[in-house]
């Protein structure tokens, strides 16, 4: 349910952003919130403040001015947020963000892909990745890569919900599987 509400106030501010500078400028301000109310090391005794029932809607409304006038975020995020804390909803920012992330990127034309490696990519390998990631997408993509050393050799990309696994840890488990489950031969 709270993914559907989140969506539709992603979708909201969608709409009212004026232009694609808005539109990051609001997906980077929320982002800069989330970051420092839900992510791991942000303030989470102020995100449990402010999402906190025992206190009325207008306490929590002074304390998220503080914090607001301090991050000088976008005006249309700043509005958002509000709205969000005066109808109880300040827990599910951070799925408006990666909804609204969602529809910004969709607006834009791009994907993000988390490339996972058993090494670092180099400088040459990453691009090399990304343009075949976008040949393959027919859009730009924001490459986000990760080291896993259990994979062995090879990559594993995330796009969305598709996974594509190259890994050598994967090829090796497939014989395993193959050689455990295929017919034993008779002499």
């Amino acid at each position: 349910m709270s993914d559907i509400v989140a969506k539709r106030y992603a979708q909201a501010l969608m709409d009212v952003a004026p232009d694609a500078k808005a539109v990051e400028g609001i997906g980077e301000s929320l982002v800069r919130f989330v970051a420092l109310t839900h992510a791991e090391g942000g303030d989470h005794q102020l995100a449990a403040v402010l999402e906190s029932p025992v206190f009325t809607v207008e306490e929590r409304r002074a304390v998220l001015d503080k914090v607001l006038a301090k991050l000088k975020l976008h005006p249309l995020a700043v509005n958002l947020l509000r709205l969000a804390n005066d109808k109880r909803r300040l827990a599910i920012v951070p799925q408006i963000a990666r909804a609204f992330r969602e529809l910004a990127d969709e607006r834009a034309g791009r994907v993000r892909v988390i490339v996972q490696t058993a090494e670092p990519l180099s400088p040459p390998l990453e691009a090399e990745v990304r343009a075949a990631l976008e040949g393959m997408t027919g859009k730009s993509v924001v490459l986000h890569a990760e080291v896993r050393p259990e994979l062995i050799a090879g990559l594993v990309a995330r796009i969305g919900d598709k996974v594509y696994d190259s890994s050598l840890r994967t090829r090796l488990s497939h014989i395993e599987q193959q050689l455990l489950n295929g017919p034993i031969a008779q002499a």
